[in-house]
Order: C-alpha cells, then structure tokens, then sequence
C-alpha cells in the first residue's frame, strides 16, 4: 500500500555518543557497519525525510560519510547528559522542523526493523486515525512484582496458552506519533495507543556485548 502525504512524515533517530553500558555502542560495528546504520538504512528505504540528532562528531562524520541523505539535527549538549529524555530530543526536534505533521522515532539500538516493518507501521496509524502508534511483541509470559505478587494472571486459575491472548511489550523499535499531539502532552505515546506488532526476535535489546553478539549473528542470518 502506498503512503499517501510522504511529504508530511519525518524519521528521527536519537544517537547520543556516550552510552554506560557500552562505550559508543551507537557505532559499534557490527559486520563491518556501524550499529545505527542498520535502521538508517530501513529508514532511508522509505522515502520519508530522515534526520539523526546528535552531538557528537564521530557520529556526525560517520552518517555523512555512510548516508548522503540523511540530515543531521545537532543536538545540544544539555540534551545529551545522561539523564536527558528522549522526549526532550524529540521536542527539540520539532522546534526545529516544524513543517512535519507527523514524527516516526527510530532507536539505533533495534537494528532488526525494517523498511517493511517501518512502512507497515505507517500504514496502520494511518488506518488508526493517526493514533499514537507503538510497536510491541506479544508474550505469554507471567509476570510478578518484586513482593511476590502475580502481575497479569491469578495463579488459581493459571490460563493455558492457547486460552489466553498474553500481554504486549513494547520493544522500542518504533514510535509514531504527530506533531500537534506531542507538541500538547510532551509525550510519545498516549493512554490508548495503535499496537503495532513485531517479530518475537525484535525484542532483544542490546545492554552488553552478549546482546550484541547475539544481534550479529542474526544479521548475518537475515542477509
């Protein structure tokens, strides 16, 4: 299905250049590329204007070098500490270019989406009425807090899995949303959401070099 109004989407992609877990891990390479430039390249592919917003110089000479197309949103410095949001990123974003209506956000750290996954995302938010849209994988798991107490089922009458729909996760691979709504409630999301659901595989983050490994050897597995 053809995206209608192409013009009136922008692809943000947050690359902050510090990372705890693991240093530079938006560039850390991965069969010969850069981490983030596997969801650059997906969102490139669609055809919507894409934009990575960060600070650092590395990062900066990397997407040049690798992504002609790409534009890059310099992010002040006071939007990279380590307790910055990404909805400051976001709103920063938008100051900036405020002839988008609608914001598709991107994490580098999900390098499995795709352009299929990206378009498809589109296209349900469209068919939603441009409800805020957030891509989750749908477990059937079950779930307790740290008391002790059962989260999402009653342990007296334990539901078999073919019996229950389960619960969605999101994934932080893909957010849209519009402008008009984030620009009121300084948020991504809302309290009903579009659901947009994604392979099982996609729900791999990447907080250590085990989960890194662990994306490598999937990519090469999807090439």
């Amino acid at each position: 299905m053809k995206i209608q109004n192409l013009e009136e989407y922008a692809i943000l992609i947050p690359l902050r250049g510090g990372s705890k877990g693991i240093p530079k891990k938006n560039i850390y390479i991965i069969n010969k590329l850069p981490l983030f430039a596997y969801v650059a390249k997906s969102a490139i592919e669609t055809g919507c204007s894409t934009y990575i917003s960060t600070e650092d110089n590395e990062i900066k000479n990397q997407c040049h070098k690798l992504f002609q197309k790409i534009k890059i949103v310099d992010r002040p410095k006071k939007l990279a500490l380590d307790n910055s949001s990404t909805e400051e990123v976001i709103e920063h974003f938008i100051e900036e270019n405020q002839q988008f209506k609608h914001i598709i956000l991107l994490q580098a750290t999900s390098p499995l989406t795709t352009t299929i996954d990206i378009n498809k995302a589109i296209n349900l938010y469209i068919k939603n009425r441009f409800r805020a849209l957030v891509s989750v994988v749908k477990e059937h798991s079950f779930y307790w807090d740290k008391e002790g107490q059962p989260i999402n089922y009653d342990p007296f009458n334990r539901p078999r899995r073919q019996d229950w729909d389960g619960a969605y996760k999101e994934n932080g691979a893909i957010y849209i949303f519009s402008a008009e709504h984030f620009s009121k409630t300084k948020c991504r999301a809302d309290y009903q959401c579009t659901l947009f659901e994604m392979d099982s595989k996609t729900t791999i983050e990447i907080d250590s070099k085990n989960d890194l490994e662990l994306i490598e050897y999937i990519l090469k597995k999807m090439n």
